[in-house]
């Protein structure tokens, strides 16, 4: 039972998918990121809805691609993108350590964060529009993405220190080590294996935006925060799906 209402907590917490009233005071929050890449289950379904709706409706490439670039922050409620903004806005600063982690704290958006942004959904919505559907092996593949990158980070999130030792991040960080999310990112790898080799670029794509991830968390901010985790999920998904674009051009050409 604690693991259901822990999924219902990841739901809750970090999509807009509608929940049932949960006893925040119980054990099950402190397993609520061991069950975090469900959460990207409801991205991968929003993903597959409006793809069909696409093909049935015979939309153009333009507009399928603003829907797959929308869908994800419509689902989350933008919690991930809020992280990327505050991020962008410590990182071009420049200042000390602890600036950096009053900024992150700072809920007024500086030009950094709305360049950022804007220059972050531009990349996603060219990269959509690169994207080939010839089978249903893509579409599986792409389906897996949202699941992979909330395995890294949820992992990260658990297992690099906590900049601050406190937060919303430190409330639902649990003890014990991820291997829910450590045999989930396994599966999504071999699941992407096994529709083709190719796919694997994405995958590899993802794991090296973790550790870019990771050196920056520590050099620039002594570890991680909710806001860094939300700025690496999106950094993630941008990279996985750059992965796949390219796995798709050397596909094609080899």
């Amino acid at each position: 039972m604690k693991w259901l209402r822990a999924i219902g907590m990841s739901f809750a917490l970090y999509s807009r998918v509608p929940m049932p009233l949960l006893d925040w005071e119980s054990e099950s929050r402190r397993l609520t990121l061991y069950v975090f890449p469900l959460v990207g289950l409801a991205v991968s379904a929003a993903w597959a809805i409006w793809l069909a709706l696409c093909w049935i409706l015979d939309l153009g490439i333009v507009l399928g691609a603003v829907g797959l670039t929308l869908l994800p922050i419509l689902v989350t409620g933008g919690i991930h993108m809020d992280g990327f903004c505050d991020v962008c806005d410590a990182l071009a600063s420049h200042q000390s350590r602890e600036r950096k982690l009053e900024i992150l704290k700072d809920s007024r958006v500086g030009a950094f964060a709305v360049l950022g942004c804007g220059c972050y959904l531009l990349a996603l919505f060219g990269l959509w529009c690169e994207v080939k559907f010839p089978d249903n092996k893509t579409l599986a593949a792409l389906c897996l993405l949202p699941l992979y990158s909330r395995c890294l980070s949820g992992y990260g999130a658990l297992r690099l220190p906590n900049a601050r030792g406190e937060g919303m991040l430190s409330a639902v960080t649990g003890t014990g080590f991820p291997w829910s999310l450590v045999a989930g990112g396994v599966l999504c790898v071999a699941a992407l294996g096994a529709l083709s080799p190719w796919y694997l670029f994405p995958a590899a794509a993802g794991l090296a935006v973790y550790f870019y991830y990771k050196h920056t968390a520590l050099k620039a901010f002594g570890g991680v925060t909710g806001d860094l985790a939300g700025w690496f999920l999106q950094l993630c998904e941008l990279g996985c799906l750059a992965g796949l674009v390219l796995a798709q051009r050397l596909e094609a050409v080899l």
